[in-house]
């Protein structure tokens, strides 16, 4: 029985499982994203997800990334199809907005109507429903 169960882990298709790295970033310089890589982010900053995808076998493939407030709610999904081989890089973004009504104070205090915003976000990737990167990060008023 360990043999077949080891010989069940091996991929059928021969091709490694895809990889996922992630940087995020809110500085932009014509118009792309460049480093520095930061984690922590002000509410009114427009936060980029840089994927680069590695390992990808010939075809179609599903990205889907979740952005997760501080109280575990997906404030924003990307359901994005594409077809790609090897190497591939994506970027994804998540600009917050306050409630209706809470610019007019925000000149006074930033943070109002931002208060589910304000903390540990979590940013998950998930490639082809196989392959998950889970990265945390930080806003703050």
């Amino acid at each position: 029985m360990i043999g077949i169960l080891a010989w069940l882990a091996i991929p059928l298709s021969g091709q490694a499982t895809p990889t996922i790295n992630a940087w995020l970033s809110a500085k932009v310089e014509n118009g792309i994203p460049v480093q520095p890589e930061i984690d922590r982010f002000g509410c009114n900053d427009k936060i980029f997800a840089v994927i680069d995808l590695a390992d990808l076998a010939s075809g179609s493939h599903q990205l889907q990334v979740d952005w997760v407030d501080p109280t575990g709610k997906t404030r924003e999904h990307i359901d994005y199809a594409f077809d790609s081989t090897g190497d591939t890089r994506i970027t994804v973004w998540l600009k917050l907005h306050p409630p209706q009504g809470a610019a007019l104070f925000s000149f006074f205090n930033p943070a109002i109507g931002m208060d589910d915003f304000i903390g540990t976000w979590q940013l998950a990737i998930h490639v082809n429903n196989e392959t998950r990167l889970e990265r945390g990060f930080e806003v703050l008023c």
